[in-house]
């Protein structure tokens, strides 16, 4: 098991083996859960929309027309 210190700012920083391993970019999104006084983080995967974004000229035509964009629409307005 690998050891985490949390700084002053209550920030954590992992190592490169784990960044690496879990391929951890800047800006990536974890979902958290605690259970029985244990901090569990899941790697979120990028919604097809953000992936476009930063990536246009690699955009998948059928990704975009899965997108559904009145639910986007509806998500954006009630965050």
């Amino acid at each position: 098991m690998e050891e985490i210190i949390v700084d002053e700012t209550y920030k954590i920083h992992f190592s490169r083996e784990l960044i690496n391993l879990l391929k951890i970019k800047p800006k990536d999104r974890f979902d958290i859960d605690i259970k029985e006084n244990k901090i569990v983080l899941k790697k979120r995967g990028k919604d097809s929309l953000i992936e476009m974004l930063e990536s246009p000229a690699h955009a998948d035509p059928a990704k975009i027309k899965q997108l559904n964009l009145k639910t986007l629409e509806e998500e954006l307005w009630t965050t």
